[in-house]
């Protein structure tokens, strides 16, 4: 990455500085989890709290209990808390260094909730001071467990984050005040956001930045930097009488695998659909959010665990399969059985992905050929398993490596890839979750060799419409989907 010189003063950003700041974040945590982690650990510390006595009742009191009525009243005891401590600052992202402890606020929150459920359901039949009795004792241990849990927490997050685990780099398009704030602003270590640096394509002798900052490089970098995750938002602050330039990088910018924010001084009438998007604040700065980070917080958990447990039940019940579609495609023609082609995954990195070979060719150079309805390559035991898309099946090897997921935009071969870009810029948006053995587009009957621009388009639609709307609900209806697909076998060459 280049550097440009630039004015700087005592305990400002320089290069050097940059350039250690410039890490990758492959394995930054999420604020976002580990606030929700504590939000669990704080209701469970609530439901235990509520079974201890009811257990202590029934196996030394002799006396019957209603476990499920139990249950009911804890987990509703649990709500009420978190909305409570939530309206009260006790989970914010911000705050992790110095997770907030406040007994007073803990045991009023507690007390609320269990004021909230009293008469929901009554664990006994006994007689009314057994039911006092077990709400004292719920207080007692519930406040207890909370007390801990919240002083583990405290200590754990305290570490964590001056490990840099929860550490987010933003970096600033655009060398002046703006910059300035934000770098003023993420000084304060507590927030687990550093200062990525200023990036601005004019950056001649005439252009030396006046705020003291160094110019980590072009625009060009901060796209490569953001690929290489050394970047998690970046904020683009020109001045306003450069919009069509803002607008213009700010589409650039939108393909990358990162959160995008526009200072807000900006006419909203710079970002297409500006009425969907949301504003924010970064400290002293306001601004509007043009896109969000492709799954963030949970949704990369979930959907990892999504493709182990999935892909190795798929992985599984294929294996079988595995020796006899080799020993049919060697049957018939010469060639291994499997043969990997060269593809491009999460942000454009090249991937070997693998597949049963289907023709009597093996292409994987920079002209490989999509294949059409009796294409002459393709093989007599090649066109059955296309038919029923049995060749894509090594692909969930593929999966569980992490190379791919089972459900995203299909990749392509690389001359594909850099064709469609080249026919239409917003085709690398695509690029910024993981490729799937099937897609949106696919269930839509968009498969099949994309031919004309048309095609193109609607499968980049179906692509970017799936990033957008992510959910686990989303995924597994679409693997339901895909089965039919696959019976139906239209468009299958």
């Amino acid at each position: 990455m280049s550097m440009s010189p630039a004015l700087t003063t005592d305990h400002e950003l320089t290069a050097q500085d940059i350039a250690v700041s410039l890490k990758p974040t492959r394995h930054a945590w999420s604020r976002r989890v580990a606030v929700d982690l504590v939000a669990l650990f704080d209701a469970a510390a609530i439901i235990v709290g509520a079974f201890l006595p009811v257990a202590i009742y029934a196996n030394f009191g002799g006396l019957s209990v209603n476990w499920i009525l139990t249950l009911q009243s804890s987990i509703a005891a649990s709500v009420v808390a978190f909305l409570v401590l939530r309206s009260w600052g006790m989970y914010d992202e911000r705050s992790l260094s110095d997770l907030p402890e406040h007994p007073g606020h803990l045991l009023a929150a507690l007390l609320i909730a269990l004021f909230a459920v009293i008469g929901l359901g009554l664990p006994f039949a006994i007689k009314e001071a057994h039911l006092w009795v077990w709400y004292a004792a719920w207080a007692s241990a519930s406040y207890t467990m909370l007390l801990a849990a919240r002083g583990i927490a405290r200590v754990t997050l305290k570490k964590l984050t001056k490990a840099g685990r929860f550490d987010q780099r933003v970096a600033v398009y655009g060398a002046g005040q703006i910059a300035r704030r934000v770098h003023d602003y993420l000084s304060n270590d507590q927030y687990g956001i550093h200062f990525s640096g200023v990036y601005d394509d004019r950056m001649g002798e005439d252009r030396v930045n006046p705020e003291g900052l160094a110019v980590a490089g072009r625009l060009e970098d901060l796209i490569e930097a953001s690929r290489n995750e050394q970047i998690d938002q970046i904020i683009i602050a020109l001045p306003q009488v450069a919009e069509g330039r803002m607008a213009a990088i700010a589409a650039k910018l939108q393909r990358l695998p990162v959160s995008v924010h526009i200072v807000t001084h900006i006419a909203s009438d710079l970002i297409p659909n500006s009425a969907a998007h949301k504003v924010s604040n970064l400290g002293p700065v306001g601004m509007l959010d043009v896109k969000q980070k492709a799954l963030s917080d949970w949704a990369p958990i979930i959907k990892r665990t999504e493709d182990i447990v999935f892909g190795t039940l798929l992985f599984l019940i294929a294996l079988p399969l595995f020796p006899l579609i080799a020993a049919a495609i060697k049957a018939e023609t010469k060639g291994p059985a499997i043969f990997r082609q060269r593809r491009r995954g999460l942000n454009k990195k090249v991937i070997e992905v693998y597949k049963f070979r289907t023709m009597s060719v093996i292409e994987n150079c920079e002209d490989v050929r999509q294949a059409v309805e009796n294409d002459p390559r393709v093989t007599r035991v090649g066109r059955l398993l296309r038919r029923f898309s049995l060749d894509e099946l090594p692909q969930v090897v593929n999966v569980l490596k992490g190379d791919m997921s089972l459900v995203g935009p299909r990749p392509h071969a690389l001359n594909h890839d850099d064709e469609f870009g080249d026919n239409l810029e917003s085709y690398a948006n695509r690029h910024q979750v993981k490729p799937g053995i099937t897609g949106l587009a696919q269930i839509h009957g968009l498969r099949g060799p994309t031919d004309t621009p048309e095609k193109l388009e609607q499968r980049l639609a179906c692509d970017m419409k799936y990033i957008s709307n992510w959910s686990l609900w989303l995924d597994l209806s679409i693997l339901a989907r895909t089965v039919l697909v696959i019976l139906i076998g239209r468009n299958a060459h």
